[in-house]
C-alpha cells in the first residue's frame, strides 16, 4: 500500500466498521475489492 494513502485508508475503515455496527452489515476491504454482506437475523 502506499505510505501516503495509509491513513486516508485507516480512517475509511473506521468509518466503514462504524457503518457496519450500525446497520449490521459484513464489510470485507481488500487492496482492490470490497465485500458487502448482510447478515441474516
Amino acid at each position: 500500500m502506499d505510505k501516503k494513502l495509509e491513513p486516508y485508508y485507516l480512517s475509511a475503515e473506521t468509518a466503514l466498521s462504524k457503518v457496519s455496527k450500525k446497520f449490521n452489515i459484513k464489510i470485507d476491504i481488500k487492496e482492490d475489492d470490497i465485500n458487502l454482506r448482510f447478515k441474516k437475523y
